[in-house]
C-alpha cells in the first residue's frame, strides 16, 4: 500500500494545516485506532474529523515496556511535564519532527520536562530499535504495539499526536500533526521558570 501523508484540517474558527498520516496510510498490518462512532469533531467534517481528547482532567495512567527493557508507568512522571508523542516508523511527518524533540529533550529534561514517545508499530521492539538507533533517539519509547494506550487516550486518528501533560498528570494539550516544537518551547521555559532563549548574537 503506498504510504502517502495528506493535510488534516482542523476547524475551530480559523483553518489550521497540519500534516498527519491516518490510518489508511498505515502499512496492511498496522492499525491506528479511527474515531469512535459519532464522535465529536472540532468543527470539520468528512475525512477531516479528529475524535475529540479525553476531557481535560487527568490522564490516563499506563504502563508499557520500552525499548531499554524497563517499564515506563505515566505516574511516575508526575511532576514534570510531559509530552506524550503517538507515532510509528511508517509516519513521515513523525520522523520529520523527532530531531526536533530529540533536542527539546535534552535542553528541558534536566529542568523537568520529558518527551516520551509511544510506538504504535505492531512489529514491536524487533522493528522499532533498529530505526530509533539509527536516529538516536534519547527519550523513552514505550511500545504500545496492540494500541490499548492510544485507545484510552480516546483513540489515536491520526500520526503524530502529541499530548502535552502538566505535572499535576493533567491534560493540557492535544496536537494532530506535527508537534510545534518552537512555539512550545518559549512556553515550556516559562513554565520550568527558565529565561528565554537569546536569538541575538553576543
Amino acid at each position: 500500500m503506498k504510504k502517502l501523508c495528506i493535510p488534516v484540517f482542523l476547524l475551530a474558527g480559523l483553518v489550521f494545516g497540519l500534516a498527519a498520516c491516518t490510518s489508511s496510510d498505515a502499512p496492511s498490518n498496522e492499525a491506528v485506532a479511527a474515531p469512535p462512532a459519532g464522535a465529536g469533531t472540532s468543527g470539520g467534517t468528512g475525512s477531516g474529523e479528529v475524535p475529540p481528547a479525553p476531557s481535560l482532567g487527568q490522564a490516563p495512567d499506563f504502563a508499557l515496556p520500552t525499548l531499554s527493557g524497563d517499564s515506563l508507568r505515566l505516574s511516575d512522571l508526575r511532576g514534570q511535564i510531559v509530552v506524550l508523542n503517538f507515532w510509528a516508523t511508517w509516519c513521515a511527518p513523525c520522523i520529520e519532527e523527532i530531531p526536533d524533540l530529540i533536542a527539546l529533550h535534552d535542553e528541558l529534561n534536566p529542568h523537568g520536562l520529558s518527551v516520551v514517545g509511544i510506538s504504535l508499530d505492531v512489529e514491536g521492539a524487533e522493528l522499532v530499535k533498529p530505526f530509533t538507533d539509527r536516529l538516536g533517539i534519547t527519550y523513552p519509547i514505550p511500545l504500545d504495539d496492540d494500541g490499548a494506550v492510544a485507545e484510552a487516550f480516546g483513540g489515536v486518528w491520526a500520526l503524530p499526536t502529541t499530548y502535552v501533560i502538566d505535572p499535576e498528570g493533567r491534560i493540557d494539550q492535544r496536537v494532530v500533526g506535527l508537534f510545534p516544537v518552537e512555539e512550545m518551547r518559549v512556553q515550556f521555559r516559562q513554565q520550568l521558570g527558565l529565561p528565554p532563549v537569546s536569538t541575538t548574537a553576543p
